[in-house]
């Protein structure tokens, strides 16, 4: 009998960060950035996500902001270099 892999969701989804931005009001309101992947995968990145991802860091690490890692009902916050280096990427994009 052979075992069908089943896919999971792209890892790269689960990463975002958000900008402050202001409005013409003087109000604020946070803008949502990530992937916007929808990708189900075997592997841990659907081809091609990865470099998503690193460009996602890469802009989080650019603007100074902080990366928001969703895993469930668990979310781990990061800045965009050490969630790099835990995926063994070393500096995002470079």
């Amino acid at each position: 009998m052979t075992t069908q892999n089943t896919n999971k969701r792209c890892a790269c989804a689960s990463y975002s960060f958000e900008v402050l931005l202001t409005n013409d009001g003087g109000g604020s309101v946070w803008q949502l950035n990530n992937t916007g992947c929808t990708a189900t995968t075997q592997s841990t990145f659907a081809p091609g996500h990865d470099a998503k991802l690193k460009s996602l860091l890469t802009r989080a690490e650019d603007g100074g902001h902080l990366v928001r890692r969703a895993d469930g009902s668990t979310v781990v916050v990061k800045d965009a270099a050490r969630v790099a280096a835990d995926l063994g990427w070393g500096s995002p994009g470079r």
